[in-house]
């Protein structure tokens, strides 16, 4: 029988024990750099996806634990449903019914750098089949590349990579949303020109199945009373960057 001396310092392990299971299986959120809309910044993540995040989920009365990753990894754990959600990912009609969409993010055009000095400008998808091409690994442009019959493509883990590899000649181009590659840093090599290819397409942030379709509600409720406090145009005021017309 345990004494009375004993009881509290038991109760509070079995607390604290307790406390500790419920940090452990805090939903695991994930997210990966994709500048102006999200990014590590010298204090830790900036940007408005993650800034809305805080917002929606203090909203919503949620506190998931955000990851980082590259965006490969970071799709791959949402797709599997080890992250409940990644908070910048493209919508499109492939991935329609393969995920829960909570609210809209950004909006972007795909974009094309080039090496000013290589001569013809691709201005469509289907003028990048006869180029060595870098897309993002798991990205929808990588998809887009498959579709259209592309057959030299080589896929990097972010942009920055690919911008590197375009400097040296070991890749034509890269394609990507053209707002992230214009803020990726292209110092250091020759001069690189961007062409945009196309209209516009949707970033989301993006629920795996392992979300409830309740807790999937309950986070675009939570969005939806921003928009209408008004909070959400503040955000993109105060974001302009993030802000693309279609």
């Amino acid at each position: 029988m345990l004494s009375r001396r004993t009881l509290p310092l038991t109760l509070a392990s079995l607390l604290g024990g307790a406390s500790g299971l419920a940090r452990a299986t805090k939903p695991v959120w994930v997210c990966h750099d994709v500048p102006p809309y999200l990014w590590q910044g010298p204090k830790g993540l900036e940007g408005y996806a993650f800034t809305l995040y805080q917002r929606v989920m203090k909203q919503a009365g949620m506190a998931p634990d955000l990851q980082c990753y590259p965006f490969a990894r970071a799709f791959r754990m949402l797709e599997t449903g080890q992250a409940q959600a990644a908070l910048v990912v493209t919508r499109s009609p492939d991935r329609e019914a393969r995920f829960r969409w909570l609210y809209p993010v950004g909006r972007f055009r795909f974009g094309v750098f080039t090496r000013v000095t290589s001569g013809a400008v691709p201005t469509t998808v289907n003028e990048l089949k006869a180029y060595r091409v870098g897309s993002l690994r798991a990205s929808t442009s990588r998809a887009m590349l498959e579709s259209a019959g592309a057959q030299i493509v080589v896929e990097g883990k972010d942009y920055a990579e690919l911008l590197t590899l375009l400097n040296r000649g070991i890749v034509d181009a890269v394609i990507g949303p053209e707002s992230v590659l214009r803020s990726t840093d292209t110092s250091g090599g020759e001069g690189l020109r961007i062409t945009t290819l196309d209209k516009g397409h949707d970033f989301y942030t993006a629920a795996s199945m392992a979300m409830s379709e309740a807790a999937a509600q309950r986070v675009r409720a939570a969005y939806q009373q921003l928009v209408e406090a008004g909070v959400v145009a503040q955000l993109r005021k105060a974001h302009p960057e993030a802000v693309v017309p279609d």
